[in-house]
């Protein structure tokens, strides 16, 4: 796989090593779920190419991650003093430009495969996923995948962990709060259209 894959690492597993406890719309299953997608755009990433890709990935990312509540969580404290325009264009920038880094990132496939290590409960109501992606080769890669239960056992993706050690939404906040503070809320929002047309633009 491409070095791209450590970079967002939004990576899952197929391999169900024990029977889920979760119920039917568990973090456990989403996660597969999710992983059994980006293992099919993997495959035919050629032939899909980046818009393909996106299309592919959009219905599912929706659906498992919380774009929302990792929009507000990346810019911190200035998300109370943005008006209710400014927060929904924050939340859709937020989710067309991870749908991208997923498209640009997931883009080819070399016999690698993925597995589910564990589930456990972790705190403030949410379940720790851990996984792994293993790669013909090279070591495997820990990828950590934090969800949340929206209410109703509705499981949301709402962090990565890198390496089982690194932050995503973390590293969001460090550079959306930045660029806030020191350029402005447009200026933020213009560098993740930026970012969206570069990886389009291959």
């Amino acid at each position: 796989m491409r070095q791209g894959l450590r970079l967002f690492g939004l990576a899952v597993g197929l391999a169900l090593l024990v029977a889920p406890a979760w119920g039917a719309q568990s973090p456990r299953e989403n996660i597969a779920r999710l992983n059994a997608v980006l293992l099919d755009v993997m495959k035919n990433a050629d032939g899909l190419g980046f818009k393909g890709r996106r299309a592919a990935l959009r219905p599912v990312m929706s659906e498992l991650y919380d774009f929302a509540f990792m929009a507000r969580i990346a810019v911190g404290g200035d998300w109370k003093s943005l008006a209710p325009r400014d927060r929904e264009r924050l939340v859709d920038a937020f989710e067309r430009m991870s749908i991208a880094i997923y498209a640009a990132r997931f883009d080819g496939y070399s016999g690698e495969r993925f597995e589910i290590v564990s589930d456990e409960k972790s705190v403030r109501n949410t379940v720790l996923v851990k996984t792994r992606l293993i790669r013909p080769a090279g070591g495997p890669v820990a990828l950590h995948y934090l969800t949340r239960d929206k209410g109703g056992d509705d499981w949301r993706i709402i962090d990565v962990f890198l390496d089982a050690r690194f932050s995503e939404l973390a590293r969001m906040r460090a550079d959306y709060t930045s660029v806030i503070k020191r350029r402005g809320f447009e200026k933020l929002i213009e560098t993740i259209e930026a970012r969206i047309a570069e990886m389009a633009g291959g």
